[in-house]
């Protein structure tokens, strides 16, 4: 049995597979490799449609040993939840551990939900977020289902928006009460205050939370908390082996990071 997510030794490097086709992806996960990759995610709505199925999955979930996170998140003119969950089922089945599930899944107006909100982060009109009772009901319902499957779930919100340490502390446990595996929040970060807001929200959820969390950003100063979260409790951090098309310019390089990683091991 692989190993999962959860299994290893925090903090992890994980690589970041943003391609359009299964031999794209793994060409990847074997650089990922040797450049030092403990794990993969596999961004699948970035993947052409007929790379989306068990077949193409199963090549890939053999193509390494490390863990593997299927995501497939929404885009415009997109698939809806039920595609998207259908073929993230098809990645579990074909081999991959983990799935990510946004904390939108099932709310096709999630701001919505926060309008009558009394939660912290509601008053930050964050993304990706639903508080409607129906949905959360049907979320924990669908995360038994892949823990039934044999997978770990990672809920996600990417807020696009900044939060205070009580507003993210707040958030992270409303996930984490879900029964989720791993909690993961993106925040924004424009300001050299707000970077110090989000360490310092990672040394809160490091006391808050009872299972391994994510708290980084996007935006001017993700780079810096990107490589940094890990020191202040975040259990990991992504990367890729190079900026393609497709890259995500917010993360860093995987052998960069793993650089830092070895300096940081030789003088603690």
């Amino acid at each position: 049995m692989k190993q999962t997510f959860c299994s290893l030794k925090p903090p992890l490097l994980v690589g970041s597979i943003r391609q359009r086709t299964a031999e794209a992806a793994i060409e990847d996960i074997r650089n990922g490799e040797l450049e030092g990759a403990d794990a993969f995610i596999l961004h699948i709505q970035l993947m052409n449609g007929q790379d989306q199925h068990f077949d193409a999955f199963r090549e890939i979930a053999a193509s390494t040993d490390r863990p593997m996170m299927a995501l497939y998140y929404k885009t415009e003119d997109g698939a809806g939840d039920e595609q998207r969950l259908s073929i993230m089922k098809e990645a579990v089945k074909a081999g991959f551990g983990s799935v990510d599930i946004p904390m939108y899944m099932y709310d096709d107006d999630a701001p919505g939900s926060l309008e009558s909100c009394g939660m912290p982060f509601a008053a930050a009109n964050p993304g990706e977020v639903s508080m409607r009772p129906e949905v959360i009901r049907k979320q924990k319902e669908l995360i038994q289902e892949f823990h039934d499957r044999g997978a770990e779930v990672l809920m996600s919100a990417h807020v696009g928006v900044e939060l205070s340490v009580e507003q993210a502390a707040a958030l992270a446990l409303e996930i984490e009460s879900r029964n989720a595996d791993m909690v993961k929040i993106i925040t924004d970060c424009q300001s050299a205050e707000q970077q110090i807001e989000i360490l310092r929200t990672n040394l809160a959820l490091k006391k808050l939370l009872k299972v391994p969390f994510i708290c980084t950003c996007s935006g001017k100063y993700s780079r810096f908390i990107r490589l940094n979260a890990p020191l202040f409790g975040s259990m990991l951090v992504f990367g890729h082996h190079e900026y393609g098309e497709l890259a995500n310019r917010d993360k860093p390089l995987l052998k960069d990071v793993r650089e830092l990683h070895r300096i940081m091991k030789k003088h603690p």
